[in-house]
């Protein structure tokens, strides 16, 4: 009694990578959520239309979980790190976002 599993891919696979810089209020354009202090790991907040300047990649989204930003890991760091992180960067940023999965109850 073999039942065939659905492969699934592995969630490395859906990462991408958004190079931005900041506007000309020297700002990102995004709020950032969630960090380490909140159990979570930091993600993307409200994205604003039209405030992001976007250099190259793909266009940022509500709710994606930030993993690096200039190849520095931030998962698992507080926002007060990751905001450092952020501040001590020089344009353009290379930041690489995942979407969230679902959750599964077990």
């Amino acid at each position: 009694m073999s039942k065939s599993l659905k492969k699934k891919s592995h969630w490395t696979s859906k990462v991408h990578e958004s190079v931005i810089g900041r506007n000309p209020e020297g700002q990102l354009g995004f709020e950032l959520k969630g960090g380490a202090e909140n159990g979570q790991f930091p993600y993307l907040g409200e994205v604003k239309p039209g405030k992001v300047a976007y250099e190259s990649g793909s266009k940022l989204v509500s709710e994606e979980l930030l993993l690096e930003v200039n190849e520095t890991p931030v998962a698992g760091l507080t926002i007060r790190d990751v905001l450092a992180v952020i501040k001590h960067c020089k344009d353009p940023l290379r930041l690489k976002c995942v979407k969230q999965g679902p959750m599964e109850l077990i």
